[in-house]
């Protein structure tokens, strides 16, 4: 009973390892896929957007905001607030200086992480140039809230811990088999032992 325990034990030791050591480089790997995924959706809409004429976008913002379940943003070349879909564009700060607007200007697209003001929550931002004829118009940005990043990893994880816990249950099976059948081996070793150490 000893060296089952004993083997046993190294054995599930092995495994929760395994397990740990999985979660630890997966978990952050899949978060990473899911948050870039949705960066490349929202930044995919706000390019079909780009070329649609400007006066059919602006008319088309609450609409598109509402289908998509995205907040969108009008923003003029020199970062006043056309129109947004969740707050009177009038009366919000120029945007021209926000990190996404910046990095889309220099490098044609932007995103940024931050705490939204006007909606009071943090938001993921994807921004997007509007160009004509190599000349920036203005810019469209879309933003998410992260907690509906978050509920899909939430969701992701627990699918993800589900499927480790029913690896789990087989594996500590084995372990039992195995544990069981290397002590079994340990025993007339011993008592060869024991009756050599008589004599």
């Amino acid at each position: 009973m000893k060296h089952f325990l004993k083997v046993f034990a190294s054995y599930l030791l092995l495994v929760l390892l395994a397990i740990a050591v999985l979660d630890f480089f997966l978990t952050p790997k899949i978060r990473d896929i899911i948050t870039n995924s949705i960066e490349n959706e929202m930044s995919g809409v706000a390019e079909v957007m780009t070329l649609m004429p400007r006066e059919s976008l602006e008319k088309k913002v609450p609409e598109i905001a509402k289908k998509l379940n995205v907040r969108v943003t009008l923003i003029d070349p020199v970062g006043g607030v056309i129109t947004d879909s969740q707050a009177d564009g009038k009366k919000m700060d120029n945007h021209l200086e926000r990190p996404e607007i910046q990095q889309a200007k220099k490098e044609g697209q932007g995103k940024a992480t931050r705490f939204s003001v006007t909606r009071q929550e943090s938001m993921l931002y994807v921004a997007l140039p509007i160009k004509e004829n190599a000349e920036i118009k203005g810019y469209i940005r879309l933003a998410r809230p992260l907690v509906e990043v978050k509920k899909s990893l939430e969701h992701l994880y627990r699918v993800i811990y589900l499927t480790l816990f029913i690896i789990l249950i087989p594996s500590l099976i084995l372990a039992v088999v195995f544990s069981r059948n290397i002590a079994s081996r340990f025993t007339p070793v011993e008592k060869a032992l024991e009756k050599n150490i008589q004599r």
